[in-house]
This record gives C-alpha cells, sequence and structure tokens, in this order.
C-alpha cells in the first residue's frame, strides 16, 4: 500500500468531482475516498509516492484554485491513519483521551498523523465532517503525557491554519465514556 496520501477539500461538489479525474489523469495515484461533506462541500483523499502526489495536487491547484478550501500533502503516512480513516481501531489499553476538532478534512488528516508520529499514542478515530456540520474530529488514546505532547504537536497545522475548533485531553476517563464513545 501507499504510504503518502494527499488531501484536498473544496467549496464546490462539481469541482471536486471534476478534480477526482484530473488527480488520477496527471499522476499515477490511487483515490482512497472522494466524497461530499457538510455543509456542501467535497473532499478527496488519494495515495501514492510523493512525487506523484504533489504533481496532481499542483494540476488541481492551477485548476481550481479559488475552490480549494485546504489541501495538505503528508509523506509517509503511519499506518493507523488508515485504519482510523474506516473506523476499525481498536482500544486496547484504555488511558488518557486526547480530542481534536478542525474545520477541513486535510487539517484532521494533518492532526492525527502528526499525533502518532509524535509520541506513542494510539490513534482511534478520524471523523470526517458527515452530519457534522462540517467539522472533523481526531481521537487519540495514551498515557497522560503522550496524549499531552501529542495533542500539542496535532494542533500545529490547524492552529496556524486558522481551522481549529478545539481540543481536550481527558486524563483517566470513566469507563462509561468508553462505552459510549468507543
Amino acid at each position: 500500500m501507499e504510504k503518502s496520501i494527499g488531501v484536498i477539500e473544496f467549496r464546490s461538489i462539481a469541482v471536486g468531482i471534476d478534480s477526482v479525474d484530473r488527480i488520477v489523469k496527471a499522476s499515477d495515484v490511487r483515490v482512497l475516498e472522494a466524497k461530499t461533506i457538510c455543509p456542501g462541500k467535497y473532499y478527496i483523499i488519494f495515495a501514492g509516492l510523493v512525487s506523484a502526489i504533489k504533481n496532481s495536487m499542483a494540476v488541481v491547484e492551477q485548476y481550481a484554485e479559488d475552490f480549494i478550501i485546504d489541501s495538505v500533502v503528508i509523506a509517509n503516512a503511519y499506518n493507523q491513519l488508515f485504519s482510523a480513516m474506516t473506523a476499525t481501531s481498536e482500544v486496547l489499553n484504555p488511558a488518557s483521551i486526547g480530542v481534536i476538532e478542525t474545520l477541513t478534512a486535510p487539517s484532521i488528516i494533518w492532526s492525527a498523523d502528526s499525533a502518532v508520529k509524535a509520541t506513542d499514542v494510539d490513534l482511534v478515530e478520524v471523523r470526517i465532517a458527515r452530519a457534522l456540520g462540517g467539522k472533523n474530529i481526531c481521537i487519540i488514546n495514551g498515557s497522560l503525557s503522550d496524549v499531552n505532547e501529542s495533542v500539542g504537536a496535532a494542533i500545529q497545522y490547524p492552529q496556524m491554519k486558522d481551522f481549529l475548533v478545539s481540543w481536550q485531553v481527558i486524563p483517566a476517563p470513566s469507563p462509561e465514556l468508553y462505552r459510549v464513545v468507543f
């Protein structure tokens, strides 16, 4: 499986759909997901070699610059990111929880990848703006010190781009929280 991904979010569904075609025609990449999200936006996640992702991204940015809300290229994405995006992660050792909330799909994917690269935390879930009013969340699990450090690393990009909504660190959450949330 390709280890690098590109994520791009549009303010137009039509431009987003057209961009899927442009992305795959520009380079040897594979679209992992392309969907509408609230409120009337569209995002694409695609994988391949970093050079191919950057080339496809450049083609789309040139074509749709005025419609792009956010975009990122993540080189060498951690495997946990893929299972968290498909909600197939398990919480084996419940500990402290970190929750990051952003306004764009690219910023939450970047945050999730940064969180697992910063310390030894588990990426539990990445939820992209479907039925969330345009917001996205990432949930991590680990020791309190690791969760604090990972959240600090994870919020840098969305904070810099003004896409950070909120973040929380929950030390020693109750078993009821785990039962209800996971």
